[in-house]
């Protein structure tokens, strides 16, 4: 199903013609986005009239009304009940306030039709079309309301926003056919899995199934879980302000109801983690995180254990479980969670989250696909990922089947002599940016201090609302230089433009009214409307290369790439300047004798050891969350004891035992 049309209405006769025109534009106008219901999708609004009349929606044009049955009285009551239950979602999720009442705006973006008077999709597009800017705005809001996706109106508002910046921030978000898709459509599957791309919104739609399954009316018994201690506590915190901005009544009944931890958890508290809730619910013997490290046994453990119990004795342990970052987990994790679980169970994970990692077997095998990447300009995001891959040089760094890079976004056109070009579809979150070369990448051959304070001034300048917050400035390369590179670019920052900055690689927060500089260790999970890499040059390096691709993706409007050595930039900057002009990756495709040798190089890489012991003490420093001053002491006990360098687990175990004493 393409990802620019929802349909939550059965296919018949007496609709198959506008149907089919529909399926068909959104093939032949990549700008075009729509969605055909019978009902608002939020709640469970029914109407007597349904099954003979439908709605279409197309952003910034008039909500369509069709007439199946030709039945007036009936139409009209069903239009009145339909639009009564939209005028009272406007109240509830404070949109009146801002878009005024029904019989404001009812005139200018409702229109009503026969299907029997229906010619062919161009008059339709023509009848329904919206010249003002506020009505179109309006437009945009109805349908956020009707499909589920609940902008924060108070901090977007329905006035035309008028700065490049304010349009990418105001944007209105709403769900394209996927992702609405996965959060209403039955799926026959006791697992579902989506994946997708970082910045595609997977987590948020598990937060909006979450809030689904919650009020479930059967009252059910939900685990939501994730690998990591501090995502999981993220959610702690996500989950009941989601629910107030979605004005759920229903109360959290935190560990009786609903369970938010991670994977693992405490012997000690069986509520700490799904593991160790199925250890206790089950009477399974509990494999402590100190003596075992790895997912695999111990799911392999219990999972022999639960298949002991015999059927007519085996109880559910939850109704639904649902998972994020999927790829944090090995296949037996979902087996035990499938097991333990009545009726379904949610998985998002990430594709493409690193460009080196093997290609797993099932990255395409999953029920909802997510190509689309909502945080960062598509130019931006093929700037990234071909400095990442090398597509710009001889030398690739990794390639990929037609059939993954469809799954990353990617439509490819083939020319001769292996000249291959790859493109991304425009993305909603830019289209009212008028210039889009505004947009994207840039790159500039210094990393002088003078020549950064001169940027930042000129990004300052282009808007007069642009504070502090919407600027990071990303160090690429990590050595005791580049922290007395940024005590003195903190110097004159404050001099010259009067703003401070936040030494987020100390403070790991964000912090208001500062500039966030950082090395690349603290950005994962942020977004920035402007963000500057600086490097002292382009390496030819796996991890380095992943690094760089990552911290480009971290902007919404601009990249700019500062490089001290100007080697390797000339094919980056010829590459850029195709992207820019003509939205499209040329590049050139790899003999199969040279992706075979591409993907051995690459195995060989991944088989190795690929960072120096003090990356990988401090990558376990970071994940153990040990504070910056004592990791010294920490690494000098640990070069003195008898365990071996690269040990992860006697070292993770070494620095839990002992931070508390330093």
């Amino acid at each position: 199903m393409n990802q620019r049309i929802f349909l939550h209405i059965n296919e018949e006769n007496s609709n198959h013609s506008i149907i089919n025109d529909l399926k068909r534009h959104v093939v032949s106008d990549l700008n075009f986005q729509c969605y055909v219901i019978s009902s608002p999708l939020l709640e469970n609004f029914e109407y007597d009239y349904s099954d003979s009349a439908f709605v279409i929606l197309i952003p910034k044009k008039k909500l369509v009304f069709v007439d199946l049955a030709d039945d007036d009285d009936l139409f009209e009551q069903y239009v009145e009940d339909f639009l009564d239950d939209l005028s009272s979602l406007s109240s509830k999720y404070n949109y009146k306030k801002h878009i005024g009442r029904l019989r404001e705006w009812e005139k200018d973006n409702i229109l009503l039709i026969k299907s029997k008077n229906y010619r062919d999709i161009n008059s339709l597009l023509t009848q329904i079309n919206i010249d003002d800017s506020k009505s179109q705005r309006i437009s945009d809001l109805l349908i956020s309301l009707l499909i589920g996706s609940i902008n924060d109106i108070d901090k977007i508002g329905a006035d035309v926003p008028m700065t490049i910046l304010e349009k990418v921030k105001k944007n209105i978000i709403l769900f394209d056919g996927e992702q609405t898709r996965f959060i209403y459509q039955d799926f026959t599957n006791k697992t579902v899995v989506i994946q997708g791309l970082s910045g595609t919104g997977k987590t948020e739609l598990l937060l909006h199934k979450l809030k689904d399954l919650y009020l479930n009316k059967n009252s059910p018994k939900i685990f939501f879980t994730c690998h990591n201690i501090a995502l999981a506590n993220t959610l702690k915190e996500r989950v009941p302000s989601f629910f107030n901005f979605m004005k759920v009544e229903k109360q959290i009944e935190w560990n009786k109801k609903l369970w938010l931890d991670r994977a693992w958890g405490s012997k000690a508290d069986r509520n700490s983690g799904i593991y160790s809730y199925i250890c206790s619910y089950y009477g399974i013997p509990f494999m402590r995180w100190s003596t075992i490290t790895n997912y695999k046994i111990i799911f392999t453990a219990a999972l022999e254990q639960l298949n002991k119990i015999p059927d007519e004795e085996f109880e559910y342990a939850f109704d639904y479980v649902l998972v994020d970052e999927r790829q944090d987990f090995p296949d037996v994790f979902f087996k035990v969670v499938e097991k333990i679980t009545r009726h379904k169970v949610f998985i998002a994970g990430d594709i493409f989250q690193d460009i080196f990692e093997s290609s797993k077997d099932d990255v395409l095998n999953v029920d909802v696909i997510l190509n689309k990447c909502y945080r960062t300009d598509p130019k931006t995001l093929m700037f990234a990922h071909s400095v990442g891959l090398g597509l710009f040089e001889k030398r690739k760094w990794n390639w990929f089947s037609d059939d993954e890079w469809k799954a990353f976004g990617y439509d490819i056109q083939r020319f001769s002599n292996n000249e291959i070009h790859f493109t991304r579809s425009p993305i909603r979150r830019f289209e009212d940016v008028e210039d889009n070369n505004i947009l994207g990448t840039k790159i500039i051959k210094t990393t002088h201090t003078n020549d950064v304070i001169k940027l930042i001034q000129s990004i300052k300048d282009s808007d007069p609302n642009l504070t502090p917050n919407d600027i990071a400035i990303i160090i690429l390369d990590d050595n005791k230089k580049i922290y007395e590179y940024i005590e003195a670019l903190a110097i004159h920052i404050n001099k010259k433009i009067g703003w401070t900055i936040n030494r987020a690689y100390e403070s790991k927060i964000k912090v208001e009214n500062t500039i966030y500089v950082s090395n690349p260790n603290n950005v994962k999970g942020l977004e920035f409307p402007f963000v500057i890499c600086l490097t002292g040059q382009i390496k030819d390096d796996y991890k380095y290369r992943n690094i760089l691709y990552t911290m480009l993706t971290r902007s919404f409007l601009n990249s700019y790439l500062l490089v001290t050595k100007p080697e390797k930039l000339d094919n980056l900057e010829e590459g850029l300047k195709i992207i820019n002009e003509h939205n499209y990756i040329k590049t050139y495709e790899p003999t199969k004798l040279e992706q075979a040798e591409i993907k051995n190089q690459l195995v060989s890489f991944l088989m190795k050891p690929n960072i120096s012991y003090k990356e990988f003490l401090d990558k376990l420093f970071e994940e153990e969350e040990i504070e910056i001053d004592i990791r010294s002491l920490l690494e000098e006990a640990l070069l003195n004891s008898r365990i071996e360098k690269f040990d992860e687990e006697n070292t993770r175990v070494f620095i839990r035992a002992n931070k508390n004493f330093y």
